[in-house]
């Protein structure tokens, strides 16, 4: 996994805004503090600082954290734009679903890096080995990776009786 700080990127000329070719909706995130949020998120669910554009007064306007190539982007709040962080220690109208190449690894290394699980690692009968974690301003996120392809019959029927 890898640390990041925000002086890491000096020169962010080379990323560009948007990624289309490779990525056309991107979760877009609010943080009371998003100094703290880039490095927990580096540091705890392995992304990468791409791109970040500090105020003078230390506050994000935007950041660009990049995983495997896709990309979630950031702020701090900013209340002349009406941006706000979430209130609470849960999001519970949305979450980010990401998926890794090693989620036991995932798992452990989030963990690890303190990350409040909300919902254990297990195989799910639709073919995905998952976890969901909240992230330090209660963010919810879902890791997963496929273990198997499961015939959409069979996973309507698990679904009925579920």
């Amino acid at each position: 996994m890898t640390r990041a700080t925000l002086t890491d990127v000096t020169d962010s000329t080379d990323v560009p805004d948007v990624v289309v070719d490779q990525q056309q909706i991107f979760p877009y995130l609010t943080y009371a503090d998003a100094p703290a949020a880039i490095d927990w998120l580096c540091r705890t669910f392995g992304f990468e600082l791409a791109a970040s554009y500090q105020t003078s007064n230390g506050r994000i306007a935007h950041a660009a954290l990049r995983h495997h190539g896709l990309y979630v982007m950031l702020s701090s709040e900013f209340e002349e734009l009406d941006n706000h962080a979430p209130a609470g220690d849960q999001v519970a109208t949305s979450r980010i679903h990401m998926h890794v190449d090693d989620v036991d690894e995932h798992y452990q290394h989030s963990l690890t890096g303190g990350a409040r699980i909300v919902q254990g690692l297990e195989d799910r009968f639709w073919g995905i080995r998952s976890y969901h974690a909240l992230d330090l301003e209660g963010y919810r996120w879902s890791f997963c990776q496929r273990i198997r392809e499961e015939p959409r019959e069979e996973i309507e029927q698990r679904l009925q009786a579920w």
